[in-house]
């Protein structure tokens, strides 16, 4: 039975790509009205846990809820949820580059012009709390104004869940100081569910409601902030992931030391293996 309180519930997940195993029997719960700072070292499944939550990657049936559903085999979550990350607005073009801007002469007026008059009254708070122009044309602007228009045109449609991947990066100091009272706001007086993966801490002390930090060996710590010494998230990471990365450091170097497996690569660009290869 799920807790009635919680809106996303992962139980006993089991995940992996090709052969790179991320998750196994990882299980987590997270409540409406909190606003959660994910984090972790380089490759622990931040990225992909957020995709999990959105719907963007198929799971074992049963193993990940969201408000109530399978947020991959029922796409009406997607009513439910906003996803933003840093693929926005880009592709990727063979030999050229990964996640080139689309150069496009759009306006800002021009787009989600339905969206934008169906919920009027959100657009305009968010359209002051993120500086939006709305001659701007996305060819014409820096990565900055191009985040800052990811953000509005995501969050106009009112959401249960927020699920925020990295991306302030590009914003100015003001500019994330607004958006992250807006978001608080949404938690508190909404009681949204508000997910924030980054390694940027600046300002976050207070805003946050709960710390997630996953660590490589699938161990997950979820920790309110009275419980942080000083409510100092930067120093109390900063001190396991040094502490983690050691331990990865002897991981690695231990599987060096291993017999190498007789794999081949199946050759051109795809990721298949050739099993039992003989040399």
């Amino acid at each position: 039975m799920y807790n009635k309180m919680a809106c996303v519930q992962i139980t006993k997940l089991d995940f992996h790509y090709d052969l790179k195993r991320i998750f196994t029997d990882f299980s987590l719960s997270l409540e409406y009205g909190n606003c959660y700072v994910v984090s972790g070292l380089n490759g622990c499944g931040k990225s992909t846990l957020l995709k999990l939550i959105s719907g963007k990657k198929l799971c074992p049936y049963g193993s990940v809820n969201v408000c109530g559903k399978d947020p991959f085999r029922d796409t009406s979550t997607s009513n439910e949820i906003a996803y933003l990350s840093n693929d926005w607005g880009t592709n990727t073009v063979a030999y050229s580059g990964y996640n080139i801007p689309i150069q496009s002469s759009i306006q800002v007026k021009d787009m989600m012009v339905e969206l934008r008059k169906t919920y009027v009254d959100r657009e305009h708070i968010l359209r002051k709390v993120l500086g939006i122009n709305l001659e701007w044309s996305l060819n014409s602007i820096s990565e900055g104004q191009r985040k800052r228009v990811q953000l509005y045109l995501g969050l106009i449609k009112p959401f249960k869940i927020c699920l925020l991947d990295e991306i302030t990066v590009n914003l100015d100091v003001l500019v994330k100081t607004r958006l992250m009272n807006f978001l608080k706001t949404e938690s508190t007086e909404n009681k949204a569910c508000v997910v924030y993966v980054t390694h940027i801490f600046d300002g976050l002390n207070e805003w946050c409601s709960k710390l997630i930090y996953l660590k490589k060996n699938n161990d997950i710590f979820m920790h309110a902030m009275e419980s942080i010494p000083g409510r100092d998230i930067f120093t109390y990471l900063l001190q396991e992931f040094m502490s983690e990365y050691d331990e990865c450091e002897m991981e690695i170097e231990e599987e060096e030391n291993k017999q190498p497996i007789n794999r081949k690569n199946a050759g051109g660009y795809t990721p298949g293996v050739l099993h039992n290869y003989v040399m």
